[in-house]
């Protein structure tokens, strides 16, 4: 298994993830801050979030790897207005998350191509979901519609941004990282590319300045990770050289990882616990360029 599973991983990282130098995968070191950055974050303190970052030392999340000989099943959509219109590759020992979400991620490693899922099911032969979407990873990434989210509210891609435990082994981690923000602290309807929609939940502060969707952040480079371990060393590594997206709500500032591909967990609870003493008044935010709202709101 552990031969295999190194094989996987190997395919993984020949994918890439959308290019060197695309939304995910661009340093950020030398990015220019929004000039309404101590705003936006004040205004996501001010709403609620009074806590520190966290990260699964028993992530719900793995991705399935798919090849040319995987089936491809249509998705029947469970609300009429998100629709799937290419198959999915699958079969039926592929992981579904056992968490609310029901996420779920193939990536067919010979197209180079990542489906993802929320609210997946598969029964009596059939594959279902609430939303999701599908890229190359070969290519640019492209964001979807406004107002079409993915398998997150955001619109962006789950296993882009994920932090997997292959990365970790190997001492770096090379993009961005999806962050989701305490629920009520951040923007209802606005967002800014690549995102293109939002969870909708009411803001729950009173500034003018809400943080949109797909908004880009960076650690300070002063943020002190001298007492870290060194897998909570390597994220805060990330969120330093490529920053975190905001892609999604949860109940406090959560970070999403997988278990390794062979299954196994070798995450360390006592390392990742470092994370809480990130908070996000440690964050500026980066340019965020045109924001939009999602249609009809």
């Amino acid at each position: 298994m552990v031969g295999s599973s190194v094989v996987l991983a190997a395919a993984l990282t020949a994918c890439g993830l959308f290019g060197t130098s695309g939304y995910y995968s661009s340093s950020v070191l030398h990015a220019p801050v929004d000039l309404s950055s101590d705003k936006y974050v004040r205004s996501i303190v001010d709403a609620g979030d009074h806590g520190g970052f966290w990260m699964a030392a028993d992530p719900a999340e793995r991705v399935n790897v798919a090849d040319g000989r995987t089936p491809a099943y249509r998705v029947r959509q469970k609300v009429e207005y998100h629709q799937f219109p290419v198959p999915f590759p699958w079969r039926p020992d592929f992981y579904i998350e056992a968490l609310s979400d029901a996420h779920a991620i193939v990536v067919q490693t010979q197209a180079c191509e990542v489906y993802e899922t929320y609210q997946t099911t598969f029964s009596g032969g059939v594959l279902s979901a609430y939303s999701g979407a599908h890229w190359n990873l070969r290519r640019p990434f492209v964001p979807l519609a406004p107002g079409t989210p993915s398998a997150m509210a955001s619109g962006l891609s789950l296993y882009a941004g994920m932090v997997r435990w292959e990365e970790v082994a190997s001492g770096s981690i090379g993009h961005a990282l999806n962050w989701a923000a305490p629920a009520g602290t951040v923007a209802q309807w606005s967002f800014v590319r690549p995102a293109s929609d939002t969870d909708g939940l009411p803001f729950k502060g009173s500034s003018r300045y809400q943080l949109p969707y797909g908004a880009r952040l960076r650690l300070r480079a002063s943020f002190d990770t001298s007492h870290f371990g060194p897998q909570s060393a390597a994220i805060a590594r990330a969120m330093k050289t490529y920053g975190v997206y905001l892609a999604d709500t949860a109940h406090t500032d959560e970070l999403y990882d997988a278990l390794a591909l062979d299954g196994s967990n070798h995450w360390n609870e006592t390392d990742l616990a470092a994370l809480a003493s990130i908070r996000i008044t440690d964050f500026e935010v980066l340019s965020l360029g045109p924001i939009e709202r999602v249609p009809g709101h």
